[in-house]
């Protein structure tokens, strides 16, 4: 299997689990720990490979802006990011926050 297949992401590049949002699952913490990872990376290149941190910029602003725009109601955070916004949910906003961080390291 080729890595760029296994891309748990819909056309449109935002991350899915395909789990249920109303219930904490892996899938929710394990985006969590991709974004950052990848903020992580982003941080560590400065300086030293610009593309790769254009790349995960890139990738941090299409999460950023499918959690602003798809998932949000108000400052509460579904779990899907794509979409709808669910009620409030512990582990959806522990997962916004790993997007929200990235996204201010990232600007």
């Amino acid at each position: 299997m080729h890595l760029a297949n296994a891309h748990p992401a819909g056309s449109d590049g935002v991350i899915t689990e395909g789990a249920s949002p109303d219930s904490s699952n892996d899938g929710v913490g394990f985006k969590s720990i991709l974004l950052r990872a990848l903020d992580e990376a982003y941080n560590r290149r400065q300086g030293d490979n610009e593309a790769l941190r254009i790349l995960i910029h890139s990738y941090v602003c299409v999460q950023f802006n499918a959690l602003l725009d798809l998932a949000a109601t108000g400052y509460t955070y579904s779990s899907a990011w794509a979409g709808p916004p669910q009620g409030f949910t512990t582990w959806g906003q522990m997962a916004a926050l790993d997007v929200l961080v990235a996204a201010i390291h990232a600007a």
